[in-house]
């Protein structure tokens, strides 16, 4: 049996993803368990510490994000505590638990101007705050975990 924890489950991504992992018949013995942010804000350290403790979850996949892109040029700030400090505090978390991150990306985080798909591995030149927390949050959750 696997336990997973979407975080951000109250957006589309999150949903979905719970929607699939909550009724899937390859492996029935699953548990899927979401938290929208009113009941997991990603930037609340101890929040995030205390959810994994309790729900012991196995695999975490972050759908949690700030993803407000226009609005993102005027509120830096609240973009950092969503795309680079709450998945900061979720790789920790998983660190010290064991449990396994999947951190949710973007193509914003590369500069656009692309004539071909952008490969994992492609240079990152962001060229919003948008893109440059979602890239500074994917440092964040490679130094961490």
């Amino acid at each position: 049996m696997t336990r997973w924890l979407i975080t951000g489950a109250g957006g589309q991504l999150g949903a979905d993803l719970l929607r699939v992992l909550s009724t899937r018949d390859a492996v029935p013995d699953d548990e899927a368990v979401g938290l929208a942010r009113a009941q997991l804000d990603i930037s609340d350290v101890a929040a995030v510490h205390d959810a994994l403790a309790e729900l012991k979850p196995d695999v975490v996949i972050n759908a949690a994000a700030y993803t407000a892109v226009d609005a993102a040029e005027t509120d830096e700030a609240g973009a950092t505590l969503g795309n680079v400090t709450g998945p900061r505090n979720l790789a920790a978390a998983t660190s010290k638990t064991g449990a396994r991150l999947v951190h949710v990306s973007t193509d914003y985080v590369f500069a656009g101007d692309a004539d071909s798909p952008y490969d994992e591995d492609s240079p990152t030149d962001p060229r919003s705050v948008y893109g440059r927390t979602k890239r500074d949050g994917e440092l964040a959750v490679l130094e961490q975990n």
